[in-house]
Parts: C-alpha cells; sequence; structure tokens
C-alpha cells in the first residue's frame, strides 16, 4: 500500500514538470523579426518588417508615434535598437526587447500622419510581413502634384508611361542580377524625354522612382489626366536564354494570343500581391461584367497603334512576334483609353540584356516608340481627312468600278496592316466595307479590299492564263502554293479559271 502511494506521488510530480515545461515552452518567441526595409513614394513612406511566421501584434497610436506590440515574438541580433530614418513623415525606428517572447516596435513621425499596417502572407519567396504605410498629404506636395497636372491639361495630347514593377516587385532578373525594375524605368525616362520634344504631347510616368504603385493607381493616373495614350514598359524573360524580340500587347476580354501570351499576364497579373498591395488575394479580376465594359473601338485602337509600335520596334531590334497579341492583362483595363504593354527585349537573354542596359538602345528605343506615337495620331486623326478626298476620287471616277478582291482577316489583323499589305489607305477600306473605325474586324470576316491595275501595284496582279496551274506559278514566281493561296483567300480546291486575276508576291 505504501508503495503505491509512493508510485503515485513521483508519477504526479512527473506530470506536473511535464506541464510546465510545457507551458514554459510557449512562452519563448514563435515568431522573428527578420529584416527591416523601407522606402518612399510620392505619397507615402513604407516600412516592410520580414518575419519568419504569422505575426500577432496589436497596433497603439499616441501623438507623433505608432507602437507595434508583438507577442510571441523576437528579433534577429542584426537588427539595432535604433534606426535613423529621416524619410517624409518618420523620424526614426526603435525596437525594444520586453522580454524572451515579446518585442516593441516604436515608429517616431515628424508629425502626426496617418498610417495604415497591414499584414501580407508568405508568397512566392518572399516571407510574412508586417507592412507600415505612412500617408503623406501635405500641402508641399499637393502644390507639387499640382504644377505636375497642369501643364499636362493644357497639352493637346497625354501620354502615359508606365514603368513596370517597382519597389518590393523587382520584376524579372537576370543572370547578372539586373532587375527589370530598375531597366523599364530608364528606358521609360527616355521615352518621356523624347515624347516631349514633340510640340502638342506631354508624357507623364507613372513613377518616378524605385517604388511599387498599384494597378488601380496607375491606371487611375491615366484617367485623371485623360489621357490619350497608355503605354507599359517591361522587360521580358524566359528560361529558354536564347529566347529574344520585342513583342507587344494589348488587352483581352477573351482567351489569350497563345499559351506564352497567357503565361506572361497571369506572371505580370501577380506584380500587386509582390509589391505588397493588401486585399489583393481572392479578387476576381476577370469577371465578365467588367470585361464588357471595354469599349471594341478602345480596343481597336490599341492595336492600331500596338501595329504602329511594331513596324517602329522592327528598326532598332528583331520581333519576337510580327503581330500584336493579345491577353487579359491587368494593368490594361482602361475603357476608354487605348492601351499597350511593350516588352522591350529579354532580359533573360545575355545579349539582349546587354543591350537594354546601353544608354545608346535605349534611347534609339525611346525614339521608336516616340515616332510611333507622332505617326499613330496623325494617322488616326488624317483617316477622316482621307476619308473625304477618297468621296471626291470616287466622285470623279463615277461609271469606272473599283476592283476589288475579298480578303479574309487572320490573327493579329488590324485595318492599318491590311492596308499596307494592299497598298491602299485605312479610309478606302472604311469606305469599301461601309465600315466605321470604332467596328470590330474579327478573325474570319471577309472584307472588301482593292485590287488596283496600275501605278507600283500592277506588278502583283496576275491574270491566269491557259495552263496555269498554282504549282507553276508558284515556281515561277519563287514562292508557295500556301503563300498564294493565303494572298488571295483561297482554298486547295478553289476553281484557278481562265482569266481570273490573282496576286502575286
Amino acid at each position: 500500500m505504501y508503495e503505491g502511494k509512493n508510485f503515485f506521488k513521483k508519477n504526479t510530480c512527473f506530470l506536473i514538470i511535464l506541464i510546465i515545461a510545457s507551458l514554459s515552452c510557449n512562452c519563448f518567441a514563435s515568431t522573428k523579426i527578420l529584416n527591416v526595409r523601407y522606402w518612399t513614394a510620392p505619397d507615402h513612406t513604407r516600412i516592410v518588417l520580414d518575419v519568419d511566421n504569422e505575426p500577432f501584434y496589436v497596433v497603439t497610436e499616441n501623438e507623433n508615434r505608432i507602437v507595434l506590440n508583438f507577442k510571441n515574438t523576437s528579433r534577429d541580433k542584426s537588427i539595432p535598437d535604433e534606426i535613423i530614418l529621416n524619410k517624409p513623415g518618420i523620424k526614426k525606428l526603435f525596437f525594444y526587447n520586453i522580454n524572451d517572447s515579446a518585442v516593441k516596435v516604436e515608429l517616431c513621425l515628424d508629425e502626426y500622419q496617418k498610417a495604415e499596417v497591414f499584414k501580407l502572407k508568405k508568397f512566392q519567396d518572399r516571407p510574412d510581413r508586417v507592412v507600415v504605410d505612412i500617408m503623406l498629404m501635405t500641402p508641399a506636395l499637393e502644390e507639387e502634384l499640382v504644377k505636375e497636372t497642369l501643364p499636362a491639361v493644357k497639352r493637346q495630347k497625354i501620354i502615359v508611361i508606365d514603368p513596370g514593377h517597382g519597389g518590393d516587385d523587382p520584376g524579372a532578373i537576370s543572370r547578372k542580377r539586373v532587375y527589370e525594375k530598375d531597366i523599364v524605368l530608364s528606358i521609360s525616362r527616355e521615352i518621356k524625354k523624347e515624347i516631349n520634344k514633340i510640340p502638342g504631347y506631354q508624357a507623364v510616368l507613372t513613377r518616378k522612382g524605385d517604388y511599387y504603385v498599384s494597378f488601380s493607381k496607375r491606371l487611375q493616373i491615366a484617367k485623371d489626366l485623360e489621357a490619350s495614350l497608355f503605354i507599359s514598359v517591361h522587360a521580358d524573360a524566359a528560361r529558354n536564354r536564347k529566347a529574344k524580340g520585342s513583342s507587344v500587347y494589348c488587352l483581352s476580354t477573351g482567351g489569350a494570343s497563345n499559351a506564352a501570351a497567357k503565361l506572361l499576364a497571369n506572371n505580370e497579373n501577380l506584380s500587386d500581391i509582390i509589391g505588397g498591395v493588401p486585399g489583393i488575394e481572392g479578387k476576381n479580376e476577370f469577371d465578365p461584367i467588367i470585361l464588357n465594359m471595354f469599349q471594341t473601338s478602345t480596343i481597336n485602337l490599341s492595336k492600331t497603334y500596338a501595329d504602329t509600335l511594331i513596324n517602329h520596334l522592327n528598326r532598332i531590334n528583331c520581333l519576337k512576334y510580327k503581330s500584336v497579341q493579345e491577353a487579359p492583362f491587368n494593368v490594361l483595363k482602361l475603357p476608354d483609353i487605348p492601351a499597350v504593354l511593350l516588352e522591350t527585349a529579354y532580359i533573360s537573354n545575355p545579349q539582349e540584356e546587354s543591350l537594354l542596359r546601353n544608354s545608346n538602345f535605349q534611347k534609339r528605343l525611346a525614339a521608336a516608340v516616340a515616332s510611333s506615337v507622332s505617326e499613330y495620331f496623325i494617322g488616326t486623326a488624317s483617316v477622316y481627312e482621307n476619308i473625304k478626298a477618297t468621296e471626291k476620287q470616287r466622285e470623279k471616277s463615277k461609271g469606272k468600278e473599283t476592283a476589288t478582291i475579298q480578303y479574309k482577316i487572320k490573327r493579329g489583323d488590324t485595318l492599318s496592316s491590311v492596308a499596307r499589305r494592299f497598298d491602299t489607305t485605312v479610309a478606302i477600306l472604311l469606305k469599301l466595307n461601309n465600315l466605321k473605325l470604332r467596328d470590330k474586324i474579327y478573325v474570319g470576316r471577309k472584307i472588301l479590299v482593292p485590287l488596283n491595275t496600275t501605278g507600283k501595284n500592277a506588278r502583283r496582279i496576275y491574270t491566269v492564263k491557259k495552263g496555269d496551274t498554282l504549282f507553276s506559278l508558284a515556281k515561277k514566281n519563287t514562292t508557295t502554293i500556301q503563300e498564294l493561296l493565303e494572298l488571295n483567300n483561297m482554298k486547295r480546291d478553289d476553281t484557278l479559271y481562265l482569266g481570273k486575276r490573282i496576286r502575286l508576291p
């Protein structure tokens, strides 16, 4: 009996020790503050605390101080007790170890400022984060913003240049640790300089430094300035180091042009999450109701400009795609403003990375973009003048029929590209097909194109003679049967009858 009681006492003591041990374990920190980062944007200064686990904290505000009390938390030994910042809105940052399982972080502000404190979940290679945004809206800043926007309003055309990524979102990174965000900012500054040289035009950047601007803010800048055009500047990347070339994308309210375009859009659309915009997870960016807002005319104008831009890019660099590509990019969702995304070159390709870093190439690229902008607006404005001129010409040549052939619209076609292909003008195409500039030319649609029999186009027209076959014509003209079929919108089983007029390359 005595031994039984003794056994019970021993086991009871053992259980008590286990309980105390487990309780003491809970007292130790379960989260660690790893690092402190900070930077300033025009409207806020951001403080970021990287942590190794989901943090638990309480925020208190007292006059010019914001205090974050972290529970079950420690800090890395590399973080000092005091960090002097002297950034807009904030002077210093203090860290206090309350005990082995608590840390107090104190932010000393210049004066009372509105602040937003929020958590960001672990994403890709980025850890959990606690973010403090100190909002800046002083009279001096307001005056600066007014000075920047007033001249723009007085100008004829406002072109918004959007350097992609920034801040916590570096974009693509080359093997030499060159960041896309830095390259595209440098290129965008050059584009701004070149566009501002054109009388009647002014370029405005969505960001001027290394900080992140959300998609909604980028688009709002364009809306507030009533921009005439929006160009988002990026640098492409791929696992295949040999991938190269420039490309231009427009918004698609449906699917992407191809798998590569879809992948690119998916990656670019993650920028808000990577850049640290709160409340992004779970949002449906592809709501069909929202997508239906986008006017056909705006998308058509975007494609027209994209086509013009591609022609100018082709003079300074090879092209990844010779026609405009489409994908559902969040940064292009402007219902009333033509918008394109420019992939300047491949930062993952060693040769093109060197080009992107080269100041001469950046200037040539900027000049090409500026020239495309000028050509686009001159062309768009002159379409209606060309229509009038065409009508006068038709009046003079009444009784004479214009020879035409049918052309089936292919993926990537725009009215301007079709006009160039058939040595005509957009105005003539609109008139021949009773179209308006805002009308959509969908893939598979058949339109009439002029079949000129005089001038530089005459040598391309051939009247089929006895004994001619597609094979013999292809051989004589150093081309292929497939090219002849495509050039004349024919199928292999179409009859090549005597006297038929066809186009030759």
